[in-house]
């Protein structure tokens, strides 16, 4: 009986019908999503290659910066591509496994980006609380290490995600209303529920979320307090340049996702296509912003990138006049 049920979910396709509402308006969002894939794409490449091939940027918050431009292109590369697909042509299917595939990336991804910026204010706290020890604090196995039992816990936590939304009978009811396998749209149209798949979101939330954004919290508490306490507003300034960019990023990141939770909150009095235009801003708005806020705020990037364009100038100019 297991067997026959497994091959019936393995023929089954969800269809994906985007907006709900306003199909003959959706098209009409394909031009700025498109603009966003774009920058997102290469803009989180771009920082990338960057924070790799420049030796000044070796150091332990442009690794961080280098592992956040990695999440975020992982994020555009799973979600972009069929969100544009549904805005140009309309309905989409995608196979039951393909969409349990996006769904785990997607989750995944949201954690890690959380994860990325808890380490990243640990790193501004270090800095600016311990700046004698800063070297012997952030060393590279000390990275390593962080990042390897953050990534496994996101892992953890995240795997259960597309078994849970596995494992559901969903009857034949496969018209989901998003743009992509978000897992509470995923698990509506199923025939029944449990009650850990239905709150397991809660859980990641209150089991990761929660500590990072304290983690957070704690880590600017301790640094406006060590800012307070200079004498001078020049050294004030510098640390707050220190820190702005990772500011930016943090209130994007909160506020997109607070504003999407916010909107799921009244769902029923609300449109759906308006919890769903939410739902996909979270997941799309900071990987396109974070690679120009790191790009535009940080000195240090933004002279390596000025710097290798000068250097693609004057070989392009080298290459057209020998």
């Amino acid at each position: 009986m297991s067997d026959t049920n497994f091959s019936k979910t393995q023929n089954m396709v969800f269809l994906l019908v985007g907006f709900p509402g306003i199909p003959d308006l959706q098209c009409w969002f394909s031009a700025p999503f498109l603009i966003m894939f774009t920058v997102a794409l290469f803009g989180n490449l771009l920082v990338l290659l960057i924070t790799i091939n420049e030796e000044s940027l070796h150091e332990p918050i442009y690794y961080f910066i280098s592992l956040l431009s990695i999440v975020d292109f992982i994020a555009v590369v799973v979600v972009f591509p069929l969100l544009l697909k549904i805005l140009w042509f309309g309905s989409q299917s995608v196979q039951f496994d393909i969409c349990f595939m996006q769904m785990f990336f997607v989750t995944f991804t949201w954690l890690m980006e959380s994860t990325v910026l808890t380490l990243m204010a640990y790193d501004r706290y270090v800095a600016v609380c311990k700046p004698l020890r800063y070297s012997s604090i952030l060393t590279n196995t000390f990275i390593i290490k962080a990042t390897l039992f953050f990534t496994l816990r996101s892992l953890f936590m995240v795997l259960p995600v597309p078994v849970l939304a596995r494992m559901l009978p969903y009857c034949n009811a496969n018209t989901i209303h998003s743009v992509y396998c978000e897992y509470p749209a995923v698990i509506s149209v199923a025939c029944s529920h449990t009650t850990i798949s239905d709150n397991y979101l809660y859980i990641i939330f209150l089991l990761i979320g929660v500590p990072d954004a304290t983690l957070i919290g704690l880590s600017y508490y301790m640094i406006i307090r060590a800012a307070l306490k200079l004498s001078r507003n020049e050294t004030r300034q510098k640390v707050f340049n220190t820190c702005s960019s990772h500011i930016f990023v943090i209130a994007l990141y909160y506020l997109s996702a607070g504003l999407s939770l916010l909107v799921s909150l009244f769902e029923n009095i609300i449109p759906a296509y308006i919890r769903i235009i939410f739902a996909v801003l979270s997941i799309t708005i900071p990987p396109t912003l974070n690679p120009l806020i790191y790009g535009i705020k940080n000195k240090e990037i933004w002279k390596a990138i000025i710097k290798h364009l000068g250097k693609v100038r004057l070989t392009l100019t080298g290459s057209s006049h020998p």
